[in-house]
């Protein structure tokens, strides 16, 4: 078998025998999807530093060729979804409220499988087929971790939310392979399409679409909290926070730099949604009452700073927006395994039940102080290096507002992490969690290796820039000068100064919320203008899904009846009347008095001469 089908086969193959393991057996099923894992993970490192291969087979009778290929990119991608399969399968060995265990391990397979398929298929069309295949497992993953009907729903309203978008996906590649002549993606770079004329527009759009919402952005992000909240913290540690984020900014930076030409016009409309994604988001996080769903707003936020990075169209704010991608990942990835231990083991996520966890955890503890330091942006760990390309990709575009909304995100993620940390894991631990222990080995180890990677890819960036980052933008054919080590420049200092102020405002939150750190946001919660905002939000007038779901599904569906209404109308009851009507008064006529009959004919005749005389009939 070619390397290059090993991380697409063997998931496939194990999460089917996984289904022929009964239920009741213990560890089988943890093992095997363990091992295929970890191999899957063995082979796209060997794929990674292996030159660039090409497997190729004819589909659909040879009009479409099936095409399976790497690059510096697509290979880091493909390196990257095996790391984190890996983790979540060991971490999830010893979580309890995952689901069945047959059937989250078979998802999990299926979803390492189809991703990376996503990574390597070089046909659009191929691409397409593993893409709705996510699709499929995303709604089973959700669907099957609780039995509730919350997650149901939550299921089905991802489920909807990201049909919808790929369809706009779907659309926007068959209408670039028609313009462009060709659904290979690597033949399209040799001439790339510009945006001059309206289809090409249109088709770029359509991807933009499928790409951002696969990413989790505003506006398509709606599902995301649900799912933290009505799912588990192991789906949430492998979907919406590493695999579906991966894939959705892949695709993003293959369409924004790989196959179309960008103009101004565009790059504003990419930049203004990472800005408006990076501050609703981080908004709403601020705010929330429960771990995983805060962590979950986060996953969102984050996305901002990439999509933001990319559309500045320069080097250093595209590398800026691939390191971020990598490092919110793996961050954001330990941070819900975090939130799982703290589960599994207190037995509840609301912050106001949780409390001084820190000597009962210090593992779980300490890794959640480097992954909330990484994501808040906190120098020497990666996430400060990826926000300081995107700080300085933005403002080489010239356009200073977008790197305050950037700023200003990040000192809202970190007051976030701040009010976080201090509920869970400091302050006085409650009495009913007093024998409260650390997690089991299974579930410290990902978390520790991925804690690992955030102070690894930190001090400079050297390694991920030189290893993943740089490789990845000669793929994408952009020359680059130096985007490694640390810089005391203004905007080092201009961190520091967020930090301070943090800090300076998760210390007034307390004051004025007595103290307690689950309040610690309230001042800004409950502040004139943004209380309205934030009661809306909660309402969730702002949620596409429940709007068009109340408001505008109802009202659709009022209309359309209406509508049949009014065709029955035309179709059957004006007919029939009319006939009932015309046959009522013609019995009139019907008495059997011949010259009423005779008075009828003569009438009938005059009327019809006069008509032919009228129209010229008659010489």
């Amino acid at each position: 078998m070619n390397l290059i089908l090993i991380p697409i086969i063997l998931p496939i193959v194990s999460a089917l025998a996984l289904l022929l393991i009964s239920e009741r057996t213990r560890y089988l099923k943890e093992l095997l999807a363990i091992c295929a894992s970890v191999v899957s993970l063995l082979a796209a490192a060997n794929i990674f530093l292996l030159p660039a291969q090409t497997v190729s087979y004819a589909w659909l009778g040879s009009a479409i060729s099936f095409t399976l290929s790497t690059d510096t990119l697509s290979a880091f991608l493909l390196l990257a979804a095996g790391l984190f399969s890996a983790a979540i399968s060991i971490y999830s060995f010893s979580m309890p409220n995952k689901g069945p265990a047959k059937w989250f391990f078979f998802n999990l397979l299926m979803t390492q499988a189809f991703a990376s398929g996503a990574a390597l298929a070089d046909n659009m069309v191929a691409m397409l087929f593993f893409w709705e295949g996510l699709l499929v497992f995303l709604y089973t993953f959700i669907a099957l971790s609780q039995t509730t009907y919350a997650a149901k729903r939550t299921a089905m309203k991802a489920f909807l939310i990201n049909g919808a978008t790929d369809i706009c996906l779907l659309v926007g590649i068959t209408i670039t392979g028609y313009i462009a002549g060709t659904m290979s993606m690597s033949e399209i770079s040799h001439n790339k399409l510009t945006l001059d004329y309206g289809w090409s527009v249109f088709a770029y759009v359509l991807l933009l679409i499928g790409a951002v919402s696969k990413a989790g952005a505003f506006p398509f992000h709606t599902w995301i909290p649900d799912a933290a909240t009505d799912s588990s913290a192991s789906f949430m540690a492998f979907v919406p926070a590493a695999i579906d984020k991966l894939l959705g900014i892949y695709f993003l930076a293959r369409a924004s730099i790989y196959l179309f030409v960008l103009n101004g016009t565009m790059q504003l409309v990419l930049m203004t949604l990472g800005a408006v994604t990076i501050l609703v988001a981080v908004m709403m996080a601020l705010v929330q009452k429960d771990y995983k769903r805060l962590l979950s707003y986060h996953a969102v936020s984050q996305t901002g700073y990439m999509i933001l990075g990319i559309g500045t169209l320069n080097p250093i704010g595209i590398a800026g927006g691939l390191f971020h991608m990598i490092n919110h990942a793996t961050y954001k990835s330990c941070l819900f395994m975090t939130s799982g231990s703290v589960e599994r083991q207190a037995g509840t996520t609301d912050l106001s039940k949780l409390g001084g966890l820190f000597r009962a955890m210090p593992v779980t503890g300490l890794c959640f102080i480097i992954a909330a330091a990484a994501i808040s942006g906190i120098a020497p760990l990666n996430g400060f290096f990826s926000k300081e390309l995107v700080y300085k990709g933005t403002l080489d575009t010239g356009y200073t507002i977008f790197f305050l909304a950037a700023e200003l995100g990040s000192f809202l993620t970190l007051a976030s992490f701040l009010k976080l940390g201090h509920s869970v894991f400091f302050g006085v631990r409650p009495e009913n969690l007093k024998e409260t222990k650390e997690a089991p080995f299974s579930m410290l180890l990902p978390m520790l290796g991925l804690a690992a990677i955030c102070v690894v890819f930190g001090f400079g960036a050297q390694l991920p820039i030189n290893w993943f980052i740089s490789p990845s933008l000669e793929a994408l054919n952009i020359r680059h000068g130096i985007l490694t080590g640390f810089h005391p420049d203004k905007l080092y200092f201009l961190s520091v100064i967020v930090i301070l102020a943090a800090v300076i405002n998760h210390l007034l939150g307390l004051a004025a919320g007595g103290g307690k750190a689950d309040k610690a946001s309230d001042h800004i919660h409950y502040a004139p203008v943004l209380k309205e905002a934030y009661a809306m939000a909660e309402r969730r007038v702002f949620d596409i899904y429940e709007v068009g779901m109340d408001r505008v599904v109802p009202a659709f569906s009022y209309a359309l009846f209406k509508v049949d209404r009014f065709f029955d109308w035309v179709i059957d009851t004006a007919p029939s009347g009319a006939a009932g009507f015309l046959g009522n008064t013609s019995r009139r006529f019907h008495t059997g008095s011949y010259p009423l009959y005779m008075a009828l004919t003569l009438a009938g005749a005059i009327i019809y001469i006069l008509l032919l005389a009228s129209n010229g009939g008659l010489k």
